[in-house]
């Protein structure tokens, strides 16, 4: 005679003889659920609550900053955008504006390099990488500024950014 249950069927019959193999698959299944729902429960509290929000920095922001060769102090302009972690928008070194390139904000620290060309008298100009990090503290940002490449050596700059409460000049409404 053949037996002509199918391997499911004798699985079920086993688990169901057994009833610590059986409380093991109910506790297991339990466990499984409640992380599921705990971590879906954490997810929708922290979309809710804000957790983790992003600084409010977009926007302009300027500094004095004196750089680490004599008679070089500049008026320097920052101007933020961005949503989340991403950091992106233009930077000025010596006055002149360069993009922001790998910018990132986290918590109250962002971070971001720029990149400007260096000449030295009729050379080739050789490129000089600008890495900034800063830390957020109401409506500053400390920075540190370490440059490298380039032509010469550098030390790394400190320096405090504040946000530009001049609004952009309007344009009048056509007539």
């Amino acid at each position: 005679m053949s037996d002509a249950r199918t391997r499911l069927d004798k699985i079920n019959t086993r688990i169901r003889n057994n009833p610590v193999l059986s409380l093991l698959i109910a506790v297991s299944t339990l466990v499984i659920g409640l992380s599921t729902f705990t971590n879906a429960t954490r997810n929708l509290m922290d979309l809710f609550s804000g957790a983790e929000q992003r600084p409010a920095i977009n926007g302009l922001w300027q500094a004095q900053v004196s750089y680490d060769w004599p008679n070089a102090d500049y008026q320097e302009s920052f101007n933020f955008a961005g949503s989340d972690t991403q950091l992106y928008g233009s930077a000025s070194f010596t006055g002149s504006m360069n993009g922001i390139l790998e910018g990132a904000i986290a918590g109250d620290t962002l971070r971001f390099i720029t990149k400007t060309p260096e000449s030295l008298g009729s050379g080739p100009a050789q490129e000089a990488i600008h890495r900034y990090q800063g830390k957020i503290v109401g409506d500053e940002i400390e920075f540190v500024m370490q440059t490298e490449g380039g032509y010469s050596a550098h030390v790394p700059i400190e320096f405090t950014a504040k946000r530009n409460s001049n609004p952009p000049p309007t344009q009048p409404a056509p007539n």
